[in-house]
């Protein structure tokens, strides 16, 4: 009798080690489709995981990739979440702003300076 109620007793186990994967799998299908909820009146308000978007993407219906905005807006968003993820993973705020980058009109007026430069020195040797 002791050994049947050993295996009862793992039976149970296994059954909820088993309803905790199934529970998990249907809570993260929940997210994509609230983020797609969250998407019907043509904007994204809330912030969601990572996964949340990448879920939505990978379920969103036929219909709606192939007449709507869903697909680009969805993955607008993601984008933006992941950058907010890079520039700032600990969500710290501060910091002087503005990047390395070089602005292109600078580099274009950079460019025509040295192109009236040459155009003059070749001038004034001819």
């Amino acid at each position: 009798m002791g050994q049947g109620r050993f295996s009862l007793l793992y039976a149970m186990g296994l059954c909820l080690v088993a309803l905790a994967f199934t529970g998990s799998a249907a809570a993260s299908d929940g997210c994509g489709q609230r983020l797609l909820a969250d998407w019907r009146d043509g904007r994204i308000d809330g912030t969601y995981p990572v996964t949340c978007y990448r879920q939505a993407l990978a379920n969103l219906p036929e219909d709606v990739r192939v007449y709507s905005t869903a697909q680009t807006d969805i993955t607008r968003a993601l984008q933006a979440r992941l950058g907010i993820q890079a520039t700032n993973p600990q969500g710290k705020t501060g910091g002087s702003g503005g990047g390395g980058a070089v602005s292109p009109l600078l580099v274009v007026a950079i460019t025509a300076a040295i192109l009236v430069a040459a155009g003059s020195v070749a001038a004034a040797l001819r």
